[in-house]
């Protein structure tokens, strides 16, 4: 403000009264506090953020442990259902030698490290288990009224979660039927202790909770949050859980949650109320925790990570209260200095004030680079700046007292343009135009500068006058022909341009087609080459039926030239038959030779692989390799049939002849369904002697076969790796840790619509034996 008086005689205090001053310094108080906060509430959300996306991965990490580690349990009951030891202890009762099987189980126990296995008679009494030592052992209890003894007594695996009515322990439980024959003689029981989790994450950064399907928290790294509810649970659903025995001799109470927010879609901002005790006494202290969830689908439960933010919120409390106090600070500092100055400051006189504006102005009118020119009430001009002359080249003050028309001339002849005694500025007047702004030329002696024009009428207090402004337009319109012709040039390159970029993409799609071709043909080749592969077993296959037509045939004629037309009738029917089923086998390598394109679609997994299997099984009776395949699952994927047919008809060949070259090994191939949360994985075993290092990484490049000479193009999987992904899935070689090689087809589940394709998953279960061996 000094350097403002010094040079233009006024300062700040002319600009704003003392009045005005104050509510400008409150004004830009409340701004500062509302920046303060604005801006902790914004480097809050930052770091909350950070936690978000590194507690995210805990919860992950957490979820996957303890996914794998529930997961190895639960086909245990299976297997103990299978043990003869099991059977003969369900059949003889207790006359049988049952401290053996306790031992067993007790072993079991050791190993898998699982808390409790038992094994229960059709009346629900336990006959065996691996606690039989301990005082709450579960020898000759009985659990008929849990439901996992209810699902197994009707021939379902159980699943159940609870506190354990004997122990006190809670537990995760697995049941299975144990079978005689197509009899149920007794359960098998596995209880998975749930404490084992909740010490290996115990001790970390952040809380979490275990909670079941009704919201109730079965697991937790706080005791005292066990067995709490996060939200509202009926009367109808607190009787039925309390008859259910599943928290025996708990109640069921509600988490004191005093504030819950979304912070973003997959979290939320969470306090609650916990009791305390600080130097003794007991106190209520409020806990802010930032809260992620996900489902936990092996047993239906959610798992949820509670991140603090104390030290998140005592960093923001910490950091305003620095800021804030550095501001208040400042802003005394900054007042004292101001009261002071004002204290000291003298008062100018008007004329003092007037003088130095006057001088301003002077030196910004002198100091300009636009050309400034002013003109008195009968537009004749007044003065101008030295710009003006510094456009023109040369002295212009015999212009003085001459009208505007003699020093410029519009570009544009429009109506504002009248006649010659009745110029443009009079007709901008009479239109009441207070800014009037026109492009044309500064003309004088022999000089011309294109010029843009800007009049506007200055009402001083004792007389009318007008302003114009000058602004040499040379370099901008140098600069517009540029530009102009630079348009044309770039114009003309386009269509050249566009012209060689349509030969191109006419001459690429032609050659896209090629390639679609030729892929189809490959593929067909690959087909073809596969059938002639199978001929010999086809043939064989076919043979055996026209034998026995013709022998049928003959013996027909024979009946009917005596008269026994029964019999003839029935030889009939087995040539039906014996048509029906040559037909079915022809269809089958007629619907696999056809050519096509991949269609995308719905289809029954085990339908794919019976379609495989029909075809390769000739062959495979011929060599004598037995073939197995898993239970249907009544995995749906997304793919084209015929083309994933010709997929596994190709990795089943390959599967032969890689046990072919092993004679002395065992002959069977395993196909096998798993499904993911997005993927179905098919995987065919083999028992050859594996894949070496080289033809893994080489074994899906075209012309690599691992086979002895002549004996393939290596195609097949060159060409199932095209199709697998076309289908968008994956497929990968690996070897077995038991010996031969394992190949995996991975194709993404439909989940759409389901329920519209079950019938493809009963149609294949009906008509085909998911057990059947080859």
């Amino acid at each position: 403000m000094s350097a403002l008086k010094e040079k233009y005689g006024f300062s700040i205090r002319w600009l704003f009264s003392s009045k005005q001053l104050i509510w400008l310094y409150l004004g830009a108080f409340f701004v500062v506090v509302l920046l303060i906060w604005k801006g902790g509430e914004a480097l809050r959300n930052q770091q909350i953020k950070a936690l978000r996306i590194d507690s995210f991965e805990q919860l992950n990490q957490l979820a996957s442990v303890l996914e794998s580690a529930i997961a190895k349990y639960q086909h245990m009951p299976t297997l103990l259902a299978s043990n003869d030891r099991v059977r003969k202890a369900l059949r003889d009762g207790f006359d049988s030698d049952i401290n053996q099987l306790n031992r067993e189980l007790e072993q079991i126990n050791r190993i898998t490290e699982a808390s409790d296995s038992y094994i229960l008679n059709t009346d629900g009494l336990t006959i065996a288990s691996s606690n039989y030592r301990e005082v709450t052992s579960f020898v000759g209890r009985n659990f008929a009224f849990r439901p996992y003894f209810k699902d197994a007594i009707q021939g379902k695996p159980g699943r159940y979660y609870a506190l354990g009515t004997t122990s006190n322990r809670r537990g995760y439980y697995f049941s299975y039927p144990v079978y005689e024959g197509d009899s149920i003689i007794g359960i098998a029981v596995v209880k998975v202790d749930l404490t084992q989790f909740e010490k290996r994450f115990a001790n970390q950064h952040y809380e979490f909770l275990l909670l079941d399907p009704d919201g109730i928290v079965f697991s937790s790294s706080r005791a005292n949050w066990l067995y709490r509810v996060l939200g509202e649970l009926s009367h109808t659903e607190l009787q039925r859980i309390a008859d259910s025995q599943r928290y025996y001799g708990k109640s069921i109470e509600k988490l004191a949650i005093v504030y819950q927010k979304p912070f973003d879609e997959k979290s939320q901002i969470v306090d609650v109320l916990e009791n305390t005790v600080i130097d003794g006494t007991e106190e209520l202290e409020r806990l802010s925790f930032l809260r992620m969830s996900r489902p936990i689908r092996l047993l239906g439960f959610q798992i949820s990570i509670l991140a603090p933010l104390k030290i998140i919120n005592e960093e923001i409390s910490l950091w305003r209260t620095i800021f804030a106090g550095g501001v208040t600070i400042t802003a005394l500092l900054l007042g004292l200095a101001m009261l002071r100055r004002r204290m000291l400051r003298e008062r100018s006189d008007a004329n003092e004030m007037t003088r130095h504006n006057q001088a301003y102005i002077r030196e910004v009118i002198q100091n300009t680079q636009a050309g400034l020119v002013t003109l008195d009430e009968h537009h004749k001009i007044e003065s101008f700046n030295p710009a003006v002359e510094k456009l023109l080249g040369q002295p212009l003050s015999s212009l003085v007292g001459q009208p505007l028309g003699v020093l410029f001339q519009p570009d544009e002849q429009d109506a504002l343009v009248l006649s010659s005694h009745n110029d443009f500025l009079e007709a901008a007047n009479d239109l009441g135009i207070k800014v009037l702004t026109r492009e044309g030329r500064l003309c004088y002696s022999d000089q011309t500068v294109p010029v843009e024009m800007t009049l506007c009428k200055m009402q001083l207090p004792n007389r009318l006058s007008y302003l114009v402004t000058f602004h040499d337009m040379t370099e901008r319109k140098r600069y517009e022909q540029d530009i102009t012709q630079a348009r044309i040039e770039l114009e003309e390159r386009v269509k050249e341009r566009t012209f060689e970029l349509q030969g191109a993409n006419t001459r690429l799609r032609h050659e896209i087609e090629e390639h679609k071709g030729t892929q189809r043909e490959l593929i067909q080749t690959a087909k073809l080459a596969v059938l002639g592969q199978l001929s010999a077993g086809l043939n064989h296959e076919l043979n055996q039926p026209l034998t026995a037509i013709r022998a049928f045939a003959g013996n027909g004629l024979k009946f009917l030239d005596r008269g026994q037309y029964e019999q003839a009738h029935a030889n009939l029917q087995h040539i039906s038959q014996l048509g029906h089923h040559m037909g079915d086998i022809i269809a089958r390598f007629k619907v696999f030779a056809r050519k096509g394109d991949v269609h995308q679609g719905p289809i029954a997994v085990q339908t794919a692989i019976m379609g495989a299997m029909k075809i390769m099984s000739p062959r495979y009776k011929e060599v004598g390799i037995e073939l197995v395949v898993t239970e249907d699952q009544g995995f749906i994927v997304n793919g084209d049939m015929v083309f994933l047919e010709q997929v596994l008809v190709n990795l089943l060949a390959n599967a032969a002849d890689a046990i072919l070259e092993t004679p002395n090994n065992p002959r069977r191939v395993h196909i096998e369904q798993i499904s993911t949360v997005n993927q179905v994985i098919i995987c065919v075993k083999d028992s050859g002697n594996g894949l070496s290092d080289d033809a893994i990484r080489h074994l899906f490049e075209p012309f690599f076969t691992s086979k002895s000479s002549g004996l393939g193009l290596g195609l097949g999987l060159s060409i199932s790796q095209r199709i697998v992904e076309a289908m968008g899935g994956q497929i990968s070689a690996q070897n077995r840790d038991s010996g031969g090689a394992e190949f995996c087809v991975r194709l993404p589940c439909f989940n759409h619509h389901l329920s519209e394709f079950q019938s493809l998953s009963r149609e294949s279960k009906e008509s085909i034996d998911p057990k059947e061996e080859i």
